[in-house]
């Protein structure tokens, strides 16, 4: 019995885990102020962020 409970809270645990990625990368009502559309494509900034992005690196923190 005891089994299944906790199969039942780790599998609820991961749904919630997976919605929360989710959101996270939801696309905002401002994506296209820095889309190749947006008025600041073309500034050093934002090509250096999507240089930057592209090799991997992330301005988001990790917490351990």
């Amino acid at each position: 019995m005891a089994l299944w409970e906790w199969i039942a809270l780790s599998l609820h645990c991961w749904v919630l885990a997976v919605a929360a990625v989710s959101d996270q990368h939801a696309t905002s009502p401002f994506d296209w102020l820095l889309s190749d559309k947006g008025p600041f494509h073309r500034s050093q900034e934002y090509t250096d962020f999507v240089d930057r992005s592209r090799q991997g690196f992330s301005t988001r923190y990790k917490i351990y």
